[in-house]
């Protein structure tokens, strides 16, 4: 039975290897044995059935030749090894902006896709798809890995493009996937679109979101409570809806005080918003 084993082990091995140096012949890349060694070993976990699946789709679908990671992504094994909320490099890259006009899209990223992506922009907007692929690949690959090796949570951002369209499907698509709140994402979302964003999310985000005039179910007990959400639902009566609008009427003029103090909120938000559409907004699921 060991020997059966041993004789097991070293057919697998054989045909490893071999796997890989037709992967290799298949991209014109040369592989010194050491480097067969290093695949060999980082490979040899996989059922071979998902290897086969792994080299099969590497000769469709990739352009060069793969390193061990994306061998293992193929091969299905890496997302549930690594399960850190990251995506992995393919579907890292596929949600990149790689227009004419790259400023258009808005993308929801983590910390590491960002840094990949300032890696690759200046041949993006060259026009070199293949090296910005390459380059943002090999330094996302870096970041994950030093992120991953000091324990680090993911953490999202948002950088707000001009296409509003484009920004609210990529933030709606980022709420389902719960990588930011609806709440958060809602900061990006121009007020005249805001209905049409909230039909977009899926009933879970949505909840405690009303559309028609969207705005956040305020979490307050007894009367206070139930007269903000009739309010909100268009159901105030009458006498109390014109007994706050003489309220409102007669306030007294604001102070010295209260102007400066006003102002310099709305120069914060003015600040917030500037940020985020330099890519700077974060938002927390």
């Amino acid at each position: 039975m060991p020997e059966q084993k041993k004789s097991f082990e070293s057919d697998f091995a054989d045909w490893l290897v071999n796997e890989i140096t037709v992967l290799a012949e298949a991209f014109g890349e040369g592989l010194t044995a050491e480097r067969q060694a290093i695949y060999g070993e980082a490979l040899a976990d996989i059922e071979p059935d998902d290897l086969r699946t792994a080299f099969r789709r590497a000769r469709y679908e990739l352009r060069w030749f793969p390193k061990i990671a994306e061998l293992r992504e193929l091969a299905g094994v890496l997302q549930t090894a690594l399960d850190d909320g990251r995506p992995g490099p393919e579907e890292a890259w596929a949600r990149m902006p790689k227009g004419k006009r790259l400023e258009d899209d808005t993308v929801v990223w983590c910390e590491e896709e960002q840094i990949a992506y300032g890696a690759c922009r200046s041949l993006l907007i060259d026009g070199d798809q293949i090296g910005a692929r390459m380059a943002f690949k090999e330094r996302y690959e870096r970041e994950i890995a030093e992120a991953r090796s000091q324990g680090k949570p993911v953490r999202w951002t948002v950088s707000v493009g001009q296409d509003v369209e484009h920004r609210l499907s990529a933030l709606a698509s980022a709420v389902e996937e719960k990588r930011i709140s609806a709440d958060c994402a809602l900061n990006f979302v121009p007020q005249p679109r805001q209905d049409d964003f909230v039909q977009m999310l899926p009933p879970s985000a949505a909840k405690g979101l009303l559309t028609g005039r969207v705005e956040k179910v305020v979490n307050l007990s007894g009367l206070p409570g139930l007269l903000a959400k009739m309010q909100m639902q268009g159901v105030m009566p009458d006498e109390l809806t014109q007994e706050r609008g003489s309220a409102c009427a007669a306030t007294a003029p604001l102070s010295s005080d209260e102007r400066s103090k006003r102002l310099e909120e709305l120069r914060r938000q003015a600040e917030f918003l500037k940020r985020s559409r330099n890519g700077s907004g974060s938002c927390s699921v």
